[in-house]
Order: structure tokens, then C-alpha cells, then sequence
């Protein structure tokens, strides 16, 4: 097992009308990250925006 890092970003992804863990955390998987922690930071009509650590292991 290599270094692991911890990356901040902000995504952002559809809006589906009822965001769940299990929705926001597949959508981020999609976007290849592995979350540590997430928060939504904006709502609007058509998009989450999403305050992400992603997890990363350097070799």
C-alpha cells in the first residue's frame, strides 16, 4: 500500500430533485473520486455543487 493523499475539489453534478448519500456518493465514484468527506455547497435548478476530499493513493 502506497502514500495516501487527500485532495480538495469542487464538483459539480445533476440535480435529481432528492439528493441521497447514495446518490451524490455514486455520481462521485463516476467522476473517478473516492470520497473522504462531501458536502453540498450550492443548490440550483439543474446542478449540486459538491465540496469533495478524494482520497488518493500515490505509489
Amino acid at each position: 500500500m502506497g502514500i495516501m493523499q487527500v485532495k480538495s475539489l469542487t464538483v459539480e453534478i445533476p440535480n435529481n430533485g432528492g439528493p441521497t448519500t447514495e446518490y451524490i456518493e455514486a455520481e462521485l465514484h463516476k467522476l473517478g473520486i473516492n470520497p473522504l468527506r462531501w458536502a453540498i455547497v450550492s443548490v440550483s435548478d439543474k446542478i449540486y455543487t459538491i465540496s469533495a476530499a478524494n482520497l488518493i493513493e500515490k505509489e
